[in-house]
């Protein structure tokens, strides 16, 4: 029997086998994880009566295509503004997004942070405060430490996991803006969205919510009370690592300013690029609920395993009490690994065969990214966080498996 058929039965007999080859005790063995079934977020309505998964394929595409062409002529008649809502290869994945997160406007940039970028620069100004939580992708964070504050906008970092923190700051002084990932990059910080949501709007504050890692097929914040939701979909949404392009969707009257700000900012979301986006949104729920329940068994081999001192994944209710009892189904495919070793830590990258020891995330590929510690956001020490891919979970096991081993 191969590592790869013994994982696989190991898998469905439970734990307590040792891997041939692994010194004992130093293996892991997940328990069965069964097929995970419908993880939609249970707020997804649709006018047309059909379900998120038809929606996804069929919603806004021009009529009499199955697939929407691509126009790259920038002044096709009858449109103008290419990248917008007035392109028409742009327009239908836009519109999918709008119908899927429940908003009625969209617009696009070339790239998640680009589109970030943007919404701040055309609803921020000199003097506006806004409160963000201690932690979000590395480049928001930049963003907000270092550009923000030298155009005159005051950002406020808090600690999101009890919503109590965020009611102390905005009743200390009044913001505009609230901006926070429910699934936190790269901490894996389940935050309480629709608690969070409340307190911002009851001090009058809008929300911008980065929904990157979960996408409106686990979480639809608009539908929740947020005001505007981002998308890197180069991402999950696009989920083939072929593309790039952000998404802002929400309240018409901000949108409608992010839009008419493009038209100094440029970066506009491309055609080719939202064509290949439109392609891979259309399988959306059928991968998400693969790298959810690839990434549950991969969190529960890893959490057995000598080499590892915690497994950060929201579908663990180790890591996240609510991970059964809370309103989200599924947590997508990202997690984080505390290793008890600085060998293990450093090492693992360079041993890796089937995983891809680069950055980025949420495409077929299973990812492994090296992170320093950092006390202010929240990442510790000897820390890995890992986007698990559309592999099969065993294979994805036995690569760490042979690459811990290799790190002695």
């Amino acid at each position: 029997m191969n590592k790869r058929e013994f994982l696989k039965a190991t898998t469905l007999l439970g734990a307590g086998a040792a891997v041939p080859g692994i010194a004992a005790g130093d293996t892991a063995t997940p328990p069965a994880v069964p097929p995970l079934g419908n993880l939609l977020d249970a707020n997804f309505t649709s006018d047309s009566g059909r379900r998120f998964g038809s929606q996804a394929i069929h919603h806004g595409e021009q009529k009499g295509f199955q697939v929407t062409p691509i126009s790259q002529d920038k002044a096709v008649p009858g449109y103008q503004r290419p990248g917008n809502l007035n392109n028409p290869t742009v327009a239908p994945l836009l519109g999918k997004i709008m119908e899927l997160e429940g908003t009625p406007a969209a617009a696009g940039g070339s790239c998640g942070m680009d589109i970030i970028s943007q919404t701040y620069m055309a609803l921020l100004k000199p003097g506006d405060r806004m409160v963000a939580h201690r932690c979000n992708y590395d480049w928001v964070m930049t963003l907000f430490r270092d550009h923000l504050p030298e155009w005159g906008v005051e950002v406020r970092f808090v600690d999101m996991n009890d919503p109590a923190n965020l009611a102390e700051s905005l009743k200390a002084r009044p913001a505009k803006f609230v901006h926070f990932e429910p699934y936190v990059n790269p901490t894996m910080e389940v935050l309480d969205t629709p608690a969070l949501i409340k307190v911002a709007k009851d001090a009058g504050a809008s929300v911008v919510v980065d929904n990157t890692w979960l996408t409106p097929y686990l979480l639809q914040p608009f539908r929740l009370g947020a005001d505007l939701v981002i998308h890197s979909v180069t991402k999950y949404i696009g989920g083939h690592g072929n593309a790039m392009g952000g998404v802002v969707s929400g309240r018409k009257e901000l949108v409608d300013r992010i839009s008419h700000a493009q038209n100094w900012l440029g970066g506009l979301l491309r055609p080719m690029d939202a064509f290949l986006v439109t392609q891979g949104v259309k399988t959306l729920p059928l991968r998400m609920r693969h790298h959810c329940r690839s990434a549950r068994m991969v969190a529960a081999f890893l959490q057995s395993h000598a080499a590892v001192a915690r497994v950060r994944y929201g579908g663990l209710p180790s890591w996240n009490p609510q991970a059964e009892t809370g309103a989200l189904k599924g947590f997508g495919g990202m997690l984080g690994i505390e290793w008890k070793s600085d060998a293990v830590h450093h090492g693992l990258g360079r041993h890796v065969k089937l995983m891809v020891n680069q950055t980025s995330l949420g495409d077929p590929v299973t990812r492994v990214m090296q992170r320093q510690e950092d006390n202010a956001t929240g990442v510790p020490a000897r820390y890995t966080r890992v986007s698990i891919g559309l592999e099969e979970p065993e294979d994805v096991m036995a690569d760490f498996e042979q690459a811990i081993a290799q790190c002695r």
